[in-house]
């Protein structure tokens, strides 16, 4: 009963100040942006592992001492053009060889590069390929180490003779790609599920694209807030955790989507103020009692001893926690902006009808 009262309370609070309470979440909104661009994406093994576990602490043991390195293979094929080069061994090969040897032993982050024309076994027999290693001591860093992937292939751009190709390879570039992928599939899969949401949410009410899109507004802004709080906190995200943002989506959705439909039932026989106490108070309780059992469920992957799903479990708890935040300290307010803007629009159409 208190808990309804306080409900009550909440929902008259914003219909008396719905466009301060919008314009409120707008401005937090707008501070929560700077830190999406924040999130690292981290793919390396060591860091789904406890830090403390004897592989990985060896690991870093001898990254400490300047022993364990990341190796980064380049390979460059001849012979892909007939009127191309033909041969390692040509000046122009030997040449751009030399020069991309030197080019990635100044980028920031490389620490030894081994050229195929100073050392023996790098060359295959038919002098047609070759690779030139670089070794890097960037640890786990996912963004250190897309930094100087990307620089690698950017020099390795420049001055390429006629007829060679070049191909970057080893554990560094295959984590670089993944880190693509997951940050690939995060702005597919969060798109995909907010346009099938739309969609599900048009049909259940019947067309109206106001009420359809206002639990989209919900759920994006959860997502928003999401990734911006990942950012300043400093949580990364991980091939696990690169799912979460259609998982809240998911989950989220239904706690606007009961709000509002509860008040369009009630809206019409009464009005917004009693409408909006009556969809509260009718969903309120069992929607805060439900959020807390699935953060919980959620919560309980932090006993486990991976890192990953501690970062799963964190993330998808701070995800459900902004959706029912916005489903109660948002959306009424929305309701009534709505309502107020409808009625200037249908008065404006009536004045015109008149004149």
């Amino acid at each position: 009963m208190q808990q309804k009262k306080w409900l009550e309370k909440l929902t008259e609070f914003q219909e008396n100040h719905a466009l301060e309470v919008v314009l409120f979440f707008i401005f937090l909104s707008m501070a929560m942006i700077p830190g999406m661009a924040r999130v690292e994406t981290i793919v390396a093994l060591e860091n789904m592992m406890p830090a403390s576990s004897t592989p990985v602490e060896g690991v870093n043991n001898l990254r400490a001492e300047g022993i364990g390195k990341d190796s980064i293979a380049v390979k460059i094929s001849t012979g892909n053009k007939e009127d191309g080069v033909q041969s390692i061994h040509e000046n122009s090969t030997a040449v751009y060889i030399e020069d991309l040897s030197n080019d990635i032993r100044d980028i920031h982050g490389v620490t030894q590069v081994m050229s195929p024309l100073q050392r023996e076994g790098l060359v295959d027999e038919r002098d047609q390929n070759a690779v030139i290693t670089a070794y890097t001591y960037v640890g786990d860093s996912g963004n250190e180490m897309d930094r100087i992937f990307k620089d690698i292939e950017n020099e390795a751009e420049y001055k390429m003779p006629e007829g060679v190709e070049t191909e970057i390879s080893g554990v560094p570039a295959v984590q670089q790609r993944l880190s693509s992928m997951v940050e690939r599939d995060k702005n597919v899969t969060t798109m995909i599920s907010l346009g099938l949401v739309f969609l599900i949410t048009l049909g259940l009410f019947q067309g109206s694209f106001s009420s359809a899109l206002m639990p989209i507004i919900v759920v994006a802004l959860s997502v928003i807030w999401l990734y911006g709080t990942m950012g300043y906190l400093g949580i990364p995200l991980s091939t696990l955790a690169g799912s979460v943002a259609a998982l809240v989506i998911g989950i989220g959705i239904d706690y606007s989507v009961h709000i509002l439909n509860t008040y369009r039932f009630h809206r019409r026989d009464n009005t917004i103020g009693e409408a909006l106490s009556e969809a509260v108070g009718e969903t309120g309780v069992a929607i805060v009692a439900t959020s807390i059992t699935t953060i919980s469920a959620f919560m309980a992957f932090l006993s486990g001893a991976m890192p990953e799903m501690h970062r799963f479990g964190l993330i998808m708890s701070i995800g459900i926690g902004y959706a029912l935040l916005f489903s109660f300290f948002l959306l009424p307010s929305v309701f009534v902006l709505e309502e107020k803007i409808m009625k200037k629009i249908h008065e404006s159409i009536d004045w015109r009808h008149d004149f």
